[in-house]
């Protein structure tokens, strides 16, 4: 039984790709940062043993350095927030809510003929945070794992975020206009067939977007597209959620529900909306990006699989929640349908969970093959 021997030691190596230059393993993968052709690496003093790296392996058991760098390590990214940023993205806007709810008993108590609820004027801030908290932390998560091998910047995922989502909804608004018009639904009733082709129309533009927009980008596979395909995700289900969130809140307003429709819709869409569009658009773009080659993207049988896959998933959450409004299975409609949508959520997070998985097996597969190796170790 053979043992293979432990990765050698973060430092500067030949490159594994067929160019002139030196590139830098961090102990368990390549990383981005390179080093320009024409330089030798050499053994040297301090801890160093004699002999240099060379032809992917290591000479005398020594380490590879550059002339002036010492062995260097490159110097990391900073991160904003840190690792739990999301979580302080969440904490703060809870603390705009408390905020803003203070100020409304504050204003009730001071003013008897204070109506109840919230001030109108308070409602932009509950829109935005409403709609946008679940979203902005889990992109910034998102952003947080990006690695420099991405050769993904954190302000173009932003902008494929805000430009994809935005206009993903700008085209799915005029199609689902039309199904809703010639199936006979309305605004606030939207009809049967609308719904169930809500999957196909919306993640076949959510994914338009995302390749349009990609079109340049210098890494192109499954991590990737799990990435790009989230941040439109995330894009469209803030803009979606903010229009839920306006339509309840002027109802509340009018039919004399007050702020309670408002906080039930606020409440509903943050809490699904992580295993909905953003999960959705993930596991189609991690197939639709793993499936480029040379910098392409190609149009497989395992992309249109997922696509009809992930547009089946979409479809069927969005018919559940027809069935709870339309009280399909009679009084015992909304308890059935609660415990069909948490099905569907568990569901829907073990799928992504077990793509991760995979990609990362996929990668350290890859990684281990370009793995520099130890000989004449001893």
């Amino acid at each position: 039984m053979s043992v293979l021997p432990p990765p050698p030691p973060p430092g500067w190596y030949p490159d594994p790709n067929p160019t002139p230059s030196y590139r830098w393993w961090s102990g368990g993968s390549w990383t981005a940062y390179t080093w320009p052709g024409g330089a030798q690496a050499a053994g040297g003093q301090g801890g160093v043993a004699q002999g240099s790296y060379a032809q992917g392996s290591y000479a005398q058991g020594g380490y590879a350095q550059l002339p002036g760098e010492g062995a260097t390590r490159p110097r990391r990214r900073t991160k904003w927030l840190g690792r739990w940023g999301g979580w302080l993205i969440v904490a703060g806007s809870a603390a705009v809510w408390l905020w803003l709810f203070g100020l409304s008993l504050l204003f009730e108590a001071l003013d008897p003929n204070a109506g109840a609820g919230a001030p109108a004027v308070l409602s932009p801030y509950l829109l935005v945070t409403g709609s946008g908290t679940a979203a902005a932390a889990i992109f910034y998560t998102m952003a947080y794992k990006l690695r420099p091998e991405d050769r993904l910047s954190v302000p173009r995922l932003v902008a494929v975020s805000l430009i994809g989502g935005s206009a993903a909804t700008l085209l799915v608004l005029p199609i689902e206009g039309l199904i809703d018009i010639a199936a006979g639904g309305t605004f606030e009733h939207p009809s049967f067939a609308v719904l169930a082709s809500a999957g196909l129309v919306e993640e076949l533009v959510k994914m338009l977007c995302a390749v349009l927009l990609c079109l340049r980008l210098p890494v192109k596979n499954a991590r990737i597209g799990l990435f790009v395909g989230g941040a439109v995700g995330l894009g469209f289900s803030f803009v979606e959620n903010l229009g839920y969130l306006q339509q309840s809140y002027v109802l509340g307003h009018s039919t004399g529900a007050g702020i309670g429709l408002f906080l039930t819709t606020t409440a509903g869409r943050e809490l699904s909306g992580p295993f909905l569009h953003p999960v959705f658009s993930a596991l189609l773009g991690a197939a639709v990006f793993g499936a480029a080659r040379g910098g392409r993207f190609r149009l497989t049988i395992g992309v249109v699989l997922a696509y009809l896959g992930v547009a089946a998933a979409h479809g069927l959450f969005d018919v559940l929640q027809w069935a709870a409004t339309a009280r399909v299975f009679g009084a015992a409609s909304g308890i059935i349908v609660l415990l069909l949508s948490l099905v569907f959520v568990l569901g829907s997070g073990l799928t992504w969970l077990l793509v991760v998985r995979r990609i990362r097996r996929t990668a350290a597969a890859r990684a281990s093959a370009a793995t520099p190796t130890a000989v004449g170790a001893g």
